[in-house]
């Protein structure tokens, strides 16, 4: 019976989805959408890229530099992010600006973004459960203009 219920609390903790983000800009929760998720375990692997077409852009009205509240979910044991300029791309294709929070939640101030640009912004939330783990990857854009 012991080795039942120690059996079942290991499928339950693996069989939990990928934990939600939420990120908010003076504010408002800004429209996301899912660009990868990886999926390990001790036996596997696997990863998915969702390459979406539709990128919402959200236009907000606030100082800079712009300050990023996120918060994940349940599980969730770092925040990475890389920011992007879309009007005037750096000359390597990499990002202006990268940060990472550890835990579920915290704050970043985009240095990097200025007034009346575009910018695509990643965020990705690593996580882990009792034998799972991995991460997920979510992409918006982003339009600061002066208050």
């Amino acid at each position: 019976m012991p080795l039942a219920v120690i059996l079942l609390a290991i499928l339950l903790a693996s069989c939990g989805g990928t934990p939600g983000v939420t990120v908010r800009v003076a504010g408002e929760t800004i429209p996301m959408a899912l660009a990868s998720t990886t999926v390990r375990t001790g036996c596997s692997g696997e990863h998915g890229d969702a390459f979406p077409r539709d990128i919402p852009l959200t236009v907000i009205r606030a100082p800079t530099p712009a300050v990023f509240h996120i918060e994940a979910g349940q599980g969730a044991t770092g925040i990475r992010g890389w920011i992007y300029d879309v009007d005037a791309p750096t000359v390597s294709g990499g990002p202006l600006e990268e940060f990472t929070l550890s835990g579920r939640s915290g704050d970043h101030a985009a240095t990097s973004i200025v007034a009346a640009r575009t910018y695509s912004v990643l965020v990705n939330v690593t996580w882990s459960a009792l034998v799972t783990g991995g991460e997920v990857t979510h992409v918006f854009r982003l339009r600061v203009e002066p208050p």
